[in-house]
């Protein structure tokens, strides 16, 4: 049967069972996660508290001068809308930016490929060989915004490269970049496909395409209200992250080297073998910029593991969906049973894969934190006007969390790059003396009657000049004792 014919009542029926099924299990994906009790670890925390608490973030974290102006507007943007419009609590708002951001990156490529179920296969085997980067699509974070236009480029370069007048697909390149670096700001890192279209000599596809991001990043600055002053704290941000340290292990993790991804190497290759070998290769296969792009993120990852997993892997799903989608359109026919029952099988796969509870990864319950409600815990925290002094982010992300309304500043927060100068000079101590006691000294001089400092701990902390006290499990607080 032709593209162009209408397809009978029956055929119909079964192209759409094929989507019903795909998005279903999508939608059930996601469900079931967010029903085992996940609760995200790290910035989405902090986002959703910020949004609870209304204060900027120079009232929320004690910030360096050059910081003046929040990172993620867009997003805490999107968040407070919908806190306004629904009334939801921070539980709500937290299953919202993890629900919300997954189905955003996993269900339009459902609708724009010719076989959505080649998407899902796609990411079934990523699930199975390389969980990590299908883990990261449930952490409820504004990277996926740029992830979303990685699947966005992937789709409509070659559109733009071939048709005479490809206005639509421009504008909506520009759009989602406009999104993109108005809710995660990573403005600069937009070069990336331009570098890919560049490595497959696409340059009439360059020249539009980076005329339409361009575009787009002039209007996600302007919608900040200080387009210049954005773009330049994003690119001091980045710059200042990853060059303002001693060793690689004083980064965060996701800003240290991967080890290589190799499942996502044996998979492509796999793929490319196969081609091989049914006699279907053709050059254009890697000689592409969706695949270059891929390349790209595997190459810098072993300089940041973020450029693998929010720029080189959706690239590489994309691709691997593309590849899946060429088998199934030799073999299967669009109307087939034998196409409903693949679909099915993918669908399958990917929802054990993803959703089984194996170590605890979504059912491990958040731990019991400081909470300022609590008349036990509230002597331990810091007094209004006070300081938090901490040595660990996930400290910062739980209690500001916990405690949105806190009426205290942290001394840390969720990029140490933030902190003050004198600040920053004291935790880098801390880190490359692996926490030592005499570490925390330049700290505990300048604490107040009105500071807190509060660290995990197995068993009670040996700083002297402070009095502490084991506020949960693992948890203690010092504050400044009569002598120091």
């Amino acid at each position: 049967m032709t593209s162009d014919r209408i397809p009978p009542p029956r055929q119909r029926l079964l192209r759409s069972l094929v989507l019903l099924l795909c998005l279903g299990v999508l939608g059930w994906t996601g469900l079931r996660v967010a029903g085992q009790g996940f609760h995200p670890r790290d910035d989405a925390l902090r986002h959703v508290a910020k949004v609870v608490s209304g204060k900027p973030w120079t009232e929320i974290l004690v910030v360096r001068p050059e910081i003046s102006m929040d990172s993620h507007p867009g997003w805490h943007a999107l968040l407070g809308a919908v806190r306004s419009v629904t009334k939801a609590d921070k539980q709500s708002l937290l299953n919202f930016s993890v629900l919300f951001l997954f189905f955003a990156f996993t269900m339009p490529p459902v609708f724009y490929l010719r076989r959505g179920e080649a998407w899902i296969a796609a990411l079934a085997l990523s699930a199975v060989v390389s969980f990590g980067p299908v883990c990261r699509l449930f952490f409820g974070r504004p990277y996926i915004a740029s992830m979303i236009l990685i699947l966005l480029f992937c789709f409509l370069w070659e559109r733009i490269e071939e048709k005479k007048r490809p206005g639509n697909e421009l504008a909506a390149l520009a759009v989602a970049a406009a999104l993109a670096a108005w809710i995660h700001g990573t403005w600069y890192l937009f070069t990336l496909p331009l570098l890919a279209l560049a490595l497959a000599r696409r340059w009439r596809a360059l020249a539009l395409v980076a005329g339409a991001v361009g575009v787009g990043v002039v209007v996600g600055a302007a919608l900040t209200g200080s387009p210049l002053v954005f773009l330049h704290q994003m690119l001091f941000h980045a710059l200042e992250s990853l060059g303002k340290k001693d060793f690689a292990h004083q980064l965060v993790g996701e800003f240290q080297p991967f080890a290589g991804e190799a499942p996502a190497l044996f998979l492509a290759g796999g793929l490319l073998l196969w081609r091989r070998a049914r006699g279907a290769w053709e050059m254009r296969v890697v000689d592409n910029p969706v695949f270059y792009l891929a390349v790209v993120g595997w190459i810098m990852g072993f300089f940041t593991l973020r450029f693998w997993t929010d720029w080189g892997w959706p690239a590489l799903a994309f691709w691997v969906a593309g590849e899946i989608q060429a088998v199934l359109e030799a073999y299967t026919d669009v109307f087939s049973i034998r196409r409903l029952f693949l679909a099915g099988v993918f669908c399958l796969v990917l929802l054990l894969a993803t959703t089984n509870d194996r170590d605890s990864r979504w059912s491990g319950g958040a731990a019991v934190w400081p909470d300022m409600e609590k008349a036990t815990h509230r002597p331990w925290l810091p007094e209004p006007g006070g300081i938090l002094y901490n040595d660990n982010m996930d400290l910062f992300y739980q209690v500001f969390y916990q405690n949105p309304q806190g009426p205290w500043r942290y001394a840390l927060g969720f990029e140490p790059i933030w902190m003050t100068a004198e600040n920053l000079k004291a935790y880098r101590r801390m880190q490359l003396t692996r926490g030592k006691d005499e570490s925390y000294r330049p700290w505990v001089e300048k604490m107040t009657k009105r500071d807190r400092m509060i660290l995990i701990r197995h068993r009670k902390p040996e700083i002297a000049g402070l009095e502490w006290h084991e506020i949960t499990p693992t948890v203690w607080s010092g504050k400044v004792s009569e002598v120091k």
